[in-house]
């Protein structure tokens, strides 16, 4: 199965999920632990070079990568694993969608409600919030309405 467009241009995904989830949740516990402490001075300056330590080897791994997001790929790879299809909703419309999405429906948050989106192989290489808009669209104003103001 050939993907077009965007995915052939950037196919570049990281190559462990494993190490890529492990390494996402430390670095939002090590920024945890930074927030915390920034109010003493000796813990802050220790926890901000542990945070900084982590974040440089997460950044190696997810550099010049398409972003997807580490917790709905573990979700999808467990349901393409398992042989299941539900709805998985979902807050990340910066997600790139990748091959393996392809044959899920996946809620995308609208900042309102979750729309359901199919994925299709012709959206592979788009993100998420591409297919879940944001506004919705009532049509442009009548010019009978618009030349009874001007009077």
């Amino acid at each position: 199965m050939g993907f077009k467009g965007a995915w052939n241009k950037r196919n570049k995904l990281v190559e462990d999920l494993d190490k890529f989830l492990e390494l996402y949740k430390k670095t939002q516990k090590a920024y945890k632990k930074v927030r915390a402490v920034q109010h003493t001075p000796e813990l802050y300056k220790k926890a901000l070079e542990r945070y900084q330590k982590v974040w440089e080897e997460y950044r190696k791994v997810v550099d010049k990568k398409a972003w997807v997001d580490p917790k709905l790929w573990a979700t999808v790879r467990k349901m393409n694993q398992s042989g299941e299809r539900k709805v998985v909703k979902t807050y990340s419309r910066d997600t790139t969608i990748i091959p393996e999405f392809v044959g899920h429906t996946i809620a995308v948050h609208n900042g309102k409600t979750f729309v359901p989106v199919y994925i299709t192989s012709e959206m592979v290489g788009h993100k998420l919030g591409e297919f879940a808009p944001t506004r919705t669209f009532k049509g442009h104003p009548d010019k009978s309405a618009k030349a009874t103001k001007k009077k």
